[in-house]
């Protein structure tokens, strides 16, 4: 049992810890007494067919009892019977008494320890007669060939059936500890090392760390090794070392202090829905965007040109996206239309940086972004850390230079979203020096070095004399645009850049005022990556724990509701279960009793633990979403994602409504280009109809643009 914890055999006990997970051997395993609800129900339902299938083999195969090969058969079949209603019994109280209590009061749940104590014995039998059983079922004279030689005899007629039924249900007996194995290393966290003795958190002698700093040093450490093992196949040099380390120091920041399993978080996240389904339901639309002013693109002209242009330039963002957006927004025919663009076996043409053989990524660009292949001036498709693919595209209806960075797509793209810190960007005089996030400042300069090394930009404003140079992207793509234009503004003072979907951590306050005059960012309701940043995630986490510390509901029940309510929600119809709001003093009661009504001073545990807490530390510079946003707001209860299209209303937005995370079921589904797309061209088309359109608007292509998406999707 040595295990890098402690002396061999030291942790060899099972205990339940004062905190909300569970401990084995000095290992903190991912899971709470209260997550045994659901496993241990479907276990028992097996368990029952598992029973009833052996008593109806137990009868067919009653003939063959008399028959001399048989005997260890049968006494295999009656310890597996056995064995069976010894687990049914245990898994049934295991899920009784895991299902009592609330999340923050294990004290209720005290018989579980026991409980389990019995189960892992009675798993320890069925190991041994899985073994028994494989041997029985293979061994020679008791298999077929015994069988045959006892052919005239009617009692061992049905032998050979039994041993080949026992084969089969010991191949699936197999596969199920196979799998009960893989669940165990997903539920223990093997880089992380938990003592159970107090005398081990005690600062060693000499040492000038004290406890909290040693703690938040093993979690920087373990959170670098999780990202390491996570990220082992994109790359070992120092660049991904040192991304590494910086992911390291953001996440033990965020969630160090966090006293929760991962099924507590999940929990309060269902209970942070349930709030938001409420007050949504309460209000008037649109009475949450106090700040926001509507557009009006019937009336505005500035509005209506706004809303146009950014809908415009949206088939250019995500044509960064290639083949693999264009088949998974037209699922049907997406593939067999894209076939008619392939070239294979063919040569890389010039300014075609990273593409395969048949040019799959040339042909996902022409087709989504509607271009003639000597529209697109380069394309480079690699990637890594740091590293996104972008186009350059001559758009002739707007007489513009297009820059399309892609989004997230990879693990390199993950890498680059969080590594978060804010990165002081140098500007020529006059402008001031501004922070922005540091993976995609390093991602926007070696495009910037990529366009200047190979003169991009002039062969293409060489092929259209008087064009305009605008930046796209979505999502990544979207952030490291924004910075991008901050490097290249000086050059192009006239560039603009759209941003769909971008951020919440791109710039600063003052960097994103400066931003207003050339950036236009456009993101969808709820969008959880618009308003995510480090900020924003601490204070959900605190929300998280004042909802899970005030509910009264068991974890299950909590997961019940919010499955229905979710469910409820896709296909249109607003249920929310009630959820009683518990105030100070009920709060303070429920902390001092168990689950049985008794005083016990331990039994409340706090999510958020209060020493350990006031050593997380916030970046000083606080990131925003870049520019002027066009907010797409929700104005009414949201019909769902799988109703009629919802009611959406554009507003001019403030980037200080995206401060706080709204917890919502379409919050990640809000986040995605063809959704985004979908909803721009809606709200275009309900809302749009310009009736002062110029002649020189419609030269320009952008009279017709509420099309142009549409016919991609």
């Amino acid at each position: 049992y040595f295990n890098g914890c402690g002396a061999p055999g030291s942790c060899i006990h099972l205990i339940i810890s004062s905190m909300p997970a569970l401990e084995a051997c000095c290992r903190k395993w991912e899971f709470a007494s209260d997550d045994l609800v659901f496993p241990f129900f479907a276990a028992l339902i097996f368990r029952i067919l598992c029973l009833f299938g052996t008593l109806v083999a137990v009868g067919y195969f009653r003939e063959s009892y008399g028959c001399p090969e048989s005997r260890l058969l049968i006494g295999f079949i009656f310890s597996v019977v056995a064995i069976i209603i010894v687990a049914i019994v245990v898994d049934f109280f295991i899920m009784v008494f895991s299902a009592r209590g609330t999340i923050v009061r294990p004290g209720a749940r005290w018989p579980v320890k026991y409980l389990l104590y019995l189960r892992l014995l009675a798993f320890q039998l069925e190991i041994i007669l899985l073994i028994v059983g494989t041997v029985i079922a293979f061994k020679p004279d008791i298999g077929d060939s015994g069988a045959r030689k006892n052919a005239t005899d009617a009692d061992c007629l049905k032998t050979g059936q039994a041993i080949t039924l026992i084969r089969v249900i010991s191949g699936v007996d197999w596969c199920v500890l196979l799998v009960l194995v893989v669940v165990a290393l997903i539920y223990l966290d093997p880089l992380r090392c938990y003592s159970t003795r107090p005398d081990r958190l005690v600062r060693s002698e000499g040492s000038d760390e004290t406890d909290s700093q040693r703690y938040w040093i093993r979690e920087q450490n373990t959170w670098e090794k999780r990202f390491k093992v996570a990220c082992c196949i994109t790359g070992r040099d120092d660049e991904y070392q040192v991304a590494y380390k910086e992911m390291a120091q953001l996440f033990a920041n965020v969630f160090g202090d966090l006293n929760a399993v991962p099924s507590d978080i999940a929990a309060g996240i269902a209970l942070l829905q349930k709030k938001h389904l409420v007050e949504s339901g309460r209000r008037e639309g649109g009475g949450e965007h106090a700040t926001s002013v509507p557009l009006d693109l019937q009336n505005r002209r500035e509005d209506s040109e706004a809303f146009k242009r950014s809908l415009h330039y949206l088939k250019h963002a995500l044509a960064a996206y290639t083949w693999s957006l264009y088949i998974y927004m037209d699922l049907k025919c997406g593939l067999c239309n894209l076939c008619r663009y392939l070239v294979p076996c063919s040569s890389p043409r010039e300014g075609v940086v990273g593409d395969n053989c048949c040019g799959c990524n040339m042909a996902g660009v022409r087709r989504v972004a509607q271009l003639d292949e000597e529209d697109v001036v380069y394309a480079s498709f690699e990637n890594g850390l740091y590293r996104s693919p972008f186009l350059v595209l001559l758009d002739h209806e707007c007489r513009s230079v297009v820059v399309s960075i892609r989004g997230t797509l990879s693990m390199g793209d993950v890498i680059t979203d969080l590594v978060a810190n804010p990165e002081p960007i140098q500007l020529p005089p006059p402008l001031s020096q501004h922070f922005v996030h540091k993976g995609m400042l390093r991602t926007a300069e070696r495009i910037r070095d990529k366009l200047a090394e190979e003169s991009v930009l002039e062969r293409a404003f060489g092929r259209g004399a008087g064009y305009n140079l605008v930046i796209v992207g979505h999502s990544l793509g979207a952030g490291c645009a924004a910075i991008l234009g901050l490097l290249l503004r000086p050059l192009y003072p006239d560039l603009h850049c759209y941003c769909y979907s971008p951020p919440g951590t791109v710039i600063d306050d003052q960097g994103a005022t400066y931003t207003e005059a050339f950036v236009t960012s456009t993101t969808l309701d709820n969008d959880l990556v618009s308003h995510a940043s480090i900020h924003t995630f601490n204070t959900l986490k605190k929300d998280l724990a004042a909802a899970i510390e005030g509910s009264r509901k068991p974890k299950y029940r909590i997961f019940l509701e919010g499955g229905l309510e979710t469910m409820c929600w896709c296909f249109g119809r607003r249920v929310v279960f009630e959820e009683k709001a518990v105030d100070d003093e009920t709060r303070q009661i429920l902390a001092e009793e168990d689950g049985f009504g008794r005083t016990a001073p331990t039994a409340f545990v706090p999510i958020i633990s209060p020493q350990d807490g006031a050593k997380s530390v916030e970046p000083a510079e606080v990131l925003f979403v870049p520019g002027k946003i066009i907010h797409l707001v929700d104005t009414g209860v949201s019909r769902g994602c799988c109703s009629s299209q919802r009611t959406l209303e554009p507003h001019w937005a403030h980037r200080s409504e995206f401060k706080k995370i709204n917890v919502t079921p379409g919050m990640i589904r809000d986040h995605f280009p063809d959704v985004i797309s979908a909803a721009m061209n809606t709200v275009w088309t309900e809302r749009g109809e310009v009736h002062y359109a110029t002649s020189r608007d419609t030269e320009n292509g952008l009279a017709s643009t509420s099309g142009v998406a549409i016919t991609i999707l």
